[in-house]
């Protein structure tokens, strides 16, 4: 269903509000696409409608999605409150973590991490006004914790996230832009490790990516750009390994990064599925690992005519049942792309071209980006001021 054509609770015709919007490819082939924050709208009495609350523009989102079609998106709304929309496939609903658990506003530039649900936990980190990084733990019910002991989070670094059977982790970079882990949450005391000291990291580019993922008993893989745009990968603790290590992925098949590049991992079952990110003329290229790293172009047509990505684009990424990788961007012409692998079997979508879609938000970045595949299908999430009543 396609909830276009609604016009929310202190709107006036004409006038403009932000929203998330879910673009969905079905078992059958074809693409539908959902304004969220109506499909979520609360009755607040005699049939009028509340549309859950609009999204700020400065600050990420994120998303998650599980079994047959079961979804959730978090984001910061206008007044930085943590904003929840979930679904079990069928009607979407949302809640104000804030005015419900107390948790924090965000700051109005706070990134977002997730690190999926594993042994029915799921968690969710972002940043508060203080520039503190607040861990939220879903199991059941939520809590969540800040520690003034953790380094702040800067304005400019990203936040990623991973699980494994050992446990929970998030990274950012600190002030003197090293790469930062906080292990745990609560009680036993929660871990931190200044990864650039402890493995002798080089300098991440001051406007680098990052992103983790985990697996296993304890594997642990993060990616960021250094100073030279090379890819640098960061493994900690694998089984065959019981520290930390890190190599520079340039010249072992993965091409340089645009300064500034979006980073997105892909996880599959046991490990890795690969990295996406943008080439140094703003290719999206798909880098994987198999018999060694390779890096694979994005093509529109198999002309081989490249997409191009605008210059703020995130980029992000997801794995099927099947193997087959899913990335999405957002291109020069504001148009969001959905691309497929494998490299002998791809396809390609303008989104916004098949689907007349809202318009990607203009004032804030052309991201971020979410995607998430579930047993039905890859789902996509971007902000819009531009949505249809």
């Amino acid at each position: 269903m396609v909830t276009a054509g609604a016009r929310p609770t202190g709107v006036m015709p004409g006038g403009g509000y932000t929203a998330v919007i879910e673009v969905a490819l079905e078992p059958n082939g074809s693409f539908r696409w959902t304004n969220l924050n109506i499909a979520a709208a609360g009755e607040v009495r005699g049939g009028i409608q509340r549309p859950a609350p609009f999204p700020a523009l400065t600050s990420g989102f994120v998303a998650t999605g599980w079994g047959s079609d079961n979804r959730c998106v978090y984001y910061a709304d206008t007044d930085g409150a943590i904003i929840e929309l979930r679904t079990d496939g069928s009607t979407w609903a949302y809640k104000n973590l804030t005015s419900r658990i107390g948790v924090p506003v965000a700051a109005w530039n706070s990134p977002f991490a997730i690190a999926g649900t594993r042994s029915k936990t799921m968690m969710l980190y972002y940043v508060e006004e203080d520039r503190q990084l607040v861990v939220m733990k879903a199991r059941g019910t939520w809590s969540f914790m800040i520690k003034r002991r953790i380094p702040k989070v800067p304005a400019e670094s990203p936040l990623a996230a991973l699980q494994n059977a050992r446990g929970r982790f998030v990274y950012f970079f600190n002030k003197n832009h090293h790469v930062i882990e906080v292990e745990g949450f609560g009680q036993p005391a929660t871990r931190i490790t200044d990864l650039t000291n402890f493995a002798r990291l080089p300098p991440p580019s001051p406007l680098s990516g990052l992103a983790a993922v985990g697996w296993y008993n304890d594997h642990r893989r993060v990616y960021y750009a250094d100073t030279d745009d090379s890819l640098i990968e960061l493994g900690g603790f694998a089984d065959e390994r019981d520290t930390w290590w890190a190599q520079n992925l340039a010249g072992q098949g993965v091409r340089k990064l645009k300064d500034g590049s979006p980073l997105a991992v892909a996880p599959a079952d046991r490990g890795l599925q690969g990295v996406a990110m943008c080439g140094q003329g703003s290719e999206p290229l798909w880098a994987s690992f198999g018999s060694g790293w390779d890096t694979q172009e994005i093509y529109t047509t198999r002309k081989g005519t490249r997409p191009v990505a605008a210059a703020n684009s995130s980029v992000a990424c997801a794995v099927g049942a099947d193997g087959r990788p899913w990335v999405s961007y957002v291109g020069e012409d504001n148009h969001l792309a959905l691309w497929t692998g494998s490299e002998s079997d791809w396809n390609w979508w303008d989104l916004t071209a098949e689907l007349d879609l809202p318009a990607a938000a203009g004032e804030a970045p052309q991201g971020p980006l979410a995607l998430v595949h579930t047993e039905r299908g890859p789902r996509v999430y971007y902000l819009t001021d531009e949505p249809e009543f």
